[in-house]
């Protein structure tokens, strides 16, 4: 696991995207936070996709753009949340009363973190995503605050 933190990998494949994120799942503490980082296109989604299969959820994961929060029930539920259409402030953060859904074991992802309120400050794992010119991906996964239990 140590080997995936703080470095550079370069995913050529959507499939290659999502066997990371499968090989992540596999580590994560429950009740873990993620933030992921990246413009349009460069594979959030698809590494929540690799999260679901590394969790064993075998449902077919959607960007929640619309609805915001998606959730996926298993024995670790995945929350989804696609936090672009927020405007960052923490009444629209408490609207979404994500403390009723944080029912452990948990695994919170976040898209577009920066806009829900003070997000950034309190993950435990921030996933940094970009594009190279040739439509590779380049991820890195940090963590940023230790998860006690």
């Amino acid at each position: 696991m140590s080997q995936m933190f703080d470095e550079e990998i370069v995913c050529k494949t959507e499939k290659d995207t999502q066997n990371l994120a499968i090989n992540f799942a596999k580590f994560l503490p429950h009740n873990a936070s993620i933030a992921l980082v990246g413009d349009l296109g460069t594979g959030k989604t698809t590494f929540v996709h690799g999260l679901a299969r590394g969790l064993g959820i075998p449902d077919i994961i959607r960007s929640p753009s619309f609805n915001i929060l998606n959730i996926y029930p298993s024995n670790v539920s995945l929350l989804h949340i696609d936090a672009y259409r927020l405007d960052g402030s923490e009444r629209a953060t408490d609207a979404l009363m994500l403390d009723d859904f944080l029912i452990p074991p948990y695994i919170l992802v976040v898209e577009w973190p920066e806009r829900l309120y003070n997000f950034l400050e309190k993950c435990n794992f921030k996933v940094v995503f970009s594009t190279g010119d040739d439509f590779s991906r380049t991820i890195c996964i940090r963590q940023t605050h230790q998860l006690f239990h």
